[in-house]
């Protein structure tokens, strides 16, 4: 590594920071809606949570989704090259499909079959990000295991208007453009929009001499989303909204038994939702109607041979109750109704589809200075038929600034359908899958004063069921034993002079059921992030280091980056950007065989009127 943790450290100490990248916020006029599924200031979150503006995103200058989480706390992100390329993300050690992602509440279609692919949701349309940490079972259903991640585009009736443009280019003849606005309609509507396209030529992200020599694999998308949001009475407010996008990917197949395969794949995305809430008094409701469909095609380029075309569609519909009983208590429940529906158009699993109900109820009682939170659901799926969940978690604090958290619950993951159904010359579904299952406890303390904050978690995962590839069959089975993840988390804000700066610490021990360390998965990170502010120019910086980490047969060693970003304010509305990822050009890959972008060059100018 080019520089050291320590020299980094030292680093955070000296240079220019910046106002707080997802910081574990105290303001009480911060509100989040993700933790409990009804907005609360989040000084009242027991769990572990963090938010990411709109504001924090322009900042660092980020470019992709997985660039915003990777800076998050407990997050590990890895990915097969650059823009693009397959990536997964791993929080406190849990597998990528043992993260709920949301998009304004709904999870994604793509779940349906596996993963999500964090580089098919453009970060244009991206508001906020709410992101919690720990078992959310017991208030979302399956998945929620190791965290859930809520991706926020919508606004709402009370946005001013506004328009921002975006034009950049960068290095691997990367290009972009988008633009995004509010805008008021009379007193009681805003219409809301957002489009975009980047394209990056990319390089040989899998690079096997004698096979591929001179491919380059790259990426291209474009997106639009359109809302209008209408205050009808005072009590009364709805939305309608639509998504869209489509994305080009390329990516190696080439392999000795194959030759050389240059492989394309296109994903188009569209997504329809309406909703209405209501709020009276000790009374809030709110109700919404999602439908969302995604068609993959992936063939092989100039012989147009088809390795794969399948669609995912998802139907949801959720009805969410809160009341305030008293002033020290607020009950809260609601169901989830969810249809999922994969259709394989090349391999022999043809069309499967099922249904799950969900029923959760939540307790917040919170008389100073001890809060109390319970939750309870119970799904009832059409294939691996009722599980329930709960949780509870406590806070108490112990002078005005230090408070004691903890937190035990239950969650676990359903076999999604391509585990259960899939049918290929590679892989082989298996239908009588068990759903994957978890005990998680969370202690943590936190500090607030003046001069900065201060927060330790420590947590443990026993995942049970845990659903695995196995390459011999090849199928899917459910591996016996007890996988094992504890760890320990530190959050520190501080300022030195005017200098802010926000970090976090991971320490963690991730086992499988025979005690062997999870593939991939880091036992250390450190990560640093800040901005500042000289007149017309503002600056951001960022590092990150990540410990070794087993892969299948290797161990792939440390690593540590550093990025930085520049804003010079030509006008009040008009900022001249640029930004070096990668500034020391470290060497590092995240995933075997498949090098991470050197130093790489982006420059843009943007317009806010």
């Amino acid at each position: 590594m080019k520089k050291s943790l320590l020299a980094a450290t030292v680093a955070s100490l000296c240079l220019p920071s910046f106002a707080s990248f997802a910081a574990d916020t105290t303001s009480d006029d911060v509100m989040v809606v993700t933790a409990n599924r009804f907005e609360q200031p989040i000084t009242s979150v027991l769990a572990p949570f963090n938010v990411v503006t709109r504001q924090d995103i322009d900042k660092v200058q980020a470019k992709t989704l997985t660039e915003v989480l990777s800076l998050l706390p407990g997050v590990q992100i890895t990915q097969n090259g650059g823009r693009g390329q397959s990536s997964s993300i791993f929080v406190r050690g849990a597998n990528s499909d043992q993260v709920l992602v949301l998009v304004d509440g709904i999870r994604m279609a793509r779940s349906v079959a596996g993963n999500v692919d964090f580089n098919q949701i453009p970060l244009t349309q991206v508001q906020r990000i709410e992101f919690t940490r720990g078992a959310r079972a017991a208030i979302y259903g399956s998945e929620a295991i190791g965290g859930v991640i809520n991706i926020i585009t919508l606004t709402g009736t009370d946005t001013p208007s506004k328009t921002k443009l975006d034009l950049g280019i960068g290095s691997h003849n990367y290009q972009e453009a988008s633009v995004a606005g509010a805008y008021k309609i009379g007193d009681k509507s805003v219409l809301q929009l957002a489009a975009g396209y980047e394209n990056d030529k990319g390089y040989n992200v899998h690079p096997q001499p004698g096979l591929n020599d001179g491919d380059k694999h790259g990426f291209d998308s474009r997106n639009a989303s359109l809302a209008l949001h209408h205050q009808f009475t005072d009590e009364i407010s709805g939305y309608v909204a639509t998504r869209w996008y489509k994305n080009h990917y390329q990516y190696d197949g080439s392999s000795i038994y194959s030759g050389h395969q240059y492989v394309r794949a296109e994903t188009e995305f569209n997504d329809y939702s309406a909703g209405l809430k209501y709020a009276q008094n000790s009374y809030k409701s709110s109700l919404i109607f999602d439908y969302q469909k995604q068609d993959n095609l992936d063939y092989v380029d100039k012989t147009n041979v088809i390795n794969r075309q399948d669609q995912y569609h998802q139907r949801n519909v959720q009805w969410h109750n809160q009341y305030q009983l008293l002033s020290t208590l607020s009950v809260s429940g609601g169901i989830d109704w969810r249809q999922e529906q994969w259709n394989d158009l090349t391999g022999f699993a043809g069309n499967k589809e099922r249904d799950n109900t969900g029923y959760y109820a939540i307790g917040l009682w919170d008389y100073s200075p001890v809060s109390i939170e319970t939750s309870v659901r119970l799904d009832d799926n059409q294939q691996y038929g009722t599980h329930s969940t709960y949780n509870i978690a406590g806070g108490w604090y112990l002078t005005d600034n230090i408070q004691l958290r903890g937190s035990y619950g239950t969650a676990f993951k359903a076999p999604n359908l391509y585990q259960l159904y899939v049918k290929s010359a590679w892989s082989t579904g298996n239908s009588n899958l068990n759903p994957e299952t978890s005990k998680n406890i969370d202690v943590s303390l936190h500090a607030d004063y003046d001069i900065g904050s201060l927060a330790v978690t420590a947590y443990q995962m026993r995942i049970n069921d845990l659903i695995d590839y196995t390459g011999g069959t090849p199928s899917y089975e459910n591996v016996k034993g007890e996988s094992k993840i504890k760890g320990i988390e530190v959050e520190a804000g501080f300022d030195t002079g005017i200098i802010t700066h926000q970090l976090n610490f991971d320490f963690k021990d991730p086992r499988d059921s025979k005690g062997q360390q999870l593939i991939r998965r880091e036992k250390f990170s450190f990560k640093w992030v800040g901005t500042a502010s000289y007149g017309d120019l503002d600056t951001a910086v960022t590092y990150q280091y990540h410990g070794k980490r087993p892969d299948f047969g290797v161990e792939l060693p440390a690593y540590d980056t550093w990025d930085i970003a520049l804003t010079y304010w030509l006008q009040p509305k008009l900022a001249l950007k640029g930004r070096v990822a990668n500034l020391l050009n470290e060497d590092y890959e995240t995933a075997a065989g498949y090098a991470m972008p050197g130093r790489t060059y982006y420059t843009s100018i943007n317009y806010q009127f």
